[in-house]
């Protein structure tokens, strides 16, 4: 589970989104959903440290290839991990977003909260802009492109409401993965925020 989701669930208002209804209103949602799936990369992260020795305590054998892959908040925590850890060489975003803060701020102004403190605090935006997909050369034809070499797949529902793709859309078709690298994208027509089978 992703922090505060399933069983490690602690605060059920920290996993609702902007509303007009003061019950269901989370002012820290921008926040709240970005620590939760960054957690999940931090997550991976040390899971990929640690794990060959556990595995292999005789270095029996060597892992060569990490890949990641989730649904919604964990597709956003794929895009943010991918982008940030050269091991990982597989990264499968599902119905996720490489441009968190172009996604809240526009689910924030349809919700009529202003894109500034105390909804986007100064600090948090410097922190995930310095790690964002978005920052990170992606379109470049070049080794400093983090995902240069990978294989990416994403899937994304058309008609999705919290996570459009429109919003995914541009960073996708400019992401160069370059020669050795495979991109294959999947939109689904007529789906909204779900994992179909197709």
């Amino acid at each position: 589970d992703q922090r505060n989701h399933g069983a490690r669930l602690i605060d059920p208002r920290a996993n609702k989104g902007w509303s007009s209804n003061p019950a269901e209103h989370n002012p820290r949602h921008a926040l709240d959903q970005y620590a939760i799936f960054d957690g999940t990369a931090h997550d991976v992260f040390h899971l990929m440290n640690y794990l060959p020795a556990f595995l292999f305590p005789n270095d029996e054998r060597k892992i060569t290839e990490y890949g990641y892959s989730g649904i919604s908040l964990g597709g956003h925590s794929t895009w943010l991990a991918v982008a940030n850890d050269p091991r990982l060489t597989i990264g499968i975003p599902i119905i996720g977003c490489p441009d968190y803060m172009g996604l809240m701020s526009a689910r924030a102004r349809g919700n009529g909260v202003p894109v500034e403190p105390p909804y986007f605090p100064d600090s948090f935006v410097k922190s995930v802009t310095s790690r964002c997909p978005m920052s990170k050369g992606y379109d470049k034809k070049e080794e400093s492109n983090p995902f240069y070499g990978k294989k990416i797949f994403v899937a994304s529902g058309a008609a999705d409401p919290l996570v459009p793709w429109d919003r995914s859309k541009e960073f996708v078709e400019k992401l160069e993965v370059g020669e050795h690298g495979r991109k294959a994208v999947f939109v689904q027509e007529k789906t909204g925020h779900t994992c179909t089978h197709e």
